[in-house]
């Protein structure tokens, strides 16, 4: 357990990721935006942030030492903030402002980056042993955010390959950043969230740490200038995620299958990550749009994965220190019908990179069940605040 608790901020941010995919899924549906500002509402402004946050909250598991400082746990709040002025400079009109308020969020989101890999980076020099692999994961993931970002001032210093970095530095985002970032998490959440330890799981987070760079730095790279590339690192990037899917189908059948509970939809996440490689297998093949890739990875991968990581950690993010029976009752509120919600995301969203855009609709039917769900957890949450 952390010696400063988990950083105050993460339920906010996980609320607010979730209500961003919930906006951006609305705004798909029903209404016309462009595809990069929706987009940007989603990574920039939910899933980053929030991302830096759950790291700083495992670092110190992974490292054996005290929490971090407030500097460090502010950081999260101040990648939010440059991701506003990425959304910003989408929404207004005037060409110069645009570039002003993009550079801002840039420069924002690079320093809140920067600032907790260097952290992250001084907590593993004084750890109490050898860190945890599954921090090397981090690291990797927080270069590639970085690289991401950096390809942005690329867009004007050499125009003729806007739209190959555009897709570079969406890659980039994508697996290098978040991917990494949910293996690297997922190989130690799911045994969590059944109670059942994985004694394999350090052995292959150091064995695939190559492969998930290897893919994440192809695919990206390839995205831009070579499809033979992109498909070379998907299928490397299929190792670290069919090798952890293999362990969990021996290990956690009976629990990936339930109804009710964490495993259900973290498990499930994974399948949709899965899925989407192959459907951006299908886009360098030039089989599939890209585009509608991008709209599914929201509700197959990104939905699933952040309230499956809710379920189980929300009630210690909220009442930290030992576990008893208020923590099991609000998990157990938390993860009621996952077993629907969970694949209705999933399938909506493959539908949808698979060129079926009307899957959306089982998403949103998926997202409604998550929603209701939660709202009465909460509503029963507050009630049982007040009695005696």
């Amino acid at each position: 357990m952390l010696a400063n608790g988990p950083p105050a901020s993460l339920p906010l941010l996980a609320a607010n990721a979730i209500g961003m995919m919930t906006a951006a899924l609305a705004l798909w549906l029903f209404a016309a935006l462009p595809p990069a500002l929706v987009a940007h509402l989603v990574l920039a402004m939910g899933i980053m942030p929030l991302i830096l946050a759950a790291m700083v909250y495992f670092v110190p598991v992974l490292t054996r030492s005290d929490g971090a400082p407030r500097s460090v746990e502010n950081q999260a709040f101040l990648a939010w903030l440059g991701g506003l002025a990425m959304v910003a400079s989408m929404a207004v009109q005037l060409p110069e402002i645009s570039v002003a308020l993009v550079i801002v969020g840039v420069l924002l989101a690079a320093k809140a980056a920067a600032s907790v890999l260097l952290w992250m980076v001084l907590k593993a020099r004084r750890s109490l042993g050898p860190p945890h692999p599954g921090l090397a994961w981090y690291v990797a993931a927080l270069c590639f955010l970085l690289a991401a970002l950096f390809t942005v001032p690329l867009l004007w210093l050499w125009p003729a390959q806007r739209a190959a970095l555009r897709l570079v530095h969406l890659h980039a985002n994508l697996l290098g950043f978040v991917g990494l970032t949910a293996i690297g998490t997922l190989q130690v959440l799911l045994p969590t969230a059944t109670g059942r330890w994985d004694e394999l799981a350090a052995a292959r987070l150091r064995q695939d740490l190559g492969f998930g760079l290897a893919g994440a730095a192809l695919i990206a790279l390839g995205a831009g200038w070579s499809n033979v590339l992109a498909s070379i690192g998907a299928l490397l990037f299929l190792v670290p995620l069919l090798r952890m899917g293999g362990r969990w189908c021996m290990s956690y059948a009976d629990q990936l299958g339930r109804l009710h509970g964490a495993a259900t939809a973290l498990g499930v996440s994974c399948l949709g990550l899965l899925g989407l490689i192959l459907a951006g297998l299908g886009h360098a093949l030039g089989m599939l749009h890209g585009g509608d890739a991008l709209i599914g990875l929201v509700p197959a991968f990104l939905l699933p994965l952040v309230s499956g990581a809710a379920i189980q950690l929300l009630p210690v993010w909220l009442r930290p220190g030992r576990q008893g029976a208020w923590h099991e009752k609000l998990r157990s509120r938390l993860g009621r019908y996952s077993g629907a919600h969970a694949p209705l995301l999933v399938a909506g969203g493959l539908a949808t990179a698979f060129g079926h855009v009307q899957g959306l609709w089982l998403s949103a039917a998926g997202l409604m069940i998550l929603l209701a769900v939660v709202a009465r957890a909460l509503v029963l949450l507050a009630v049982d605040s007040r009695l005696p």
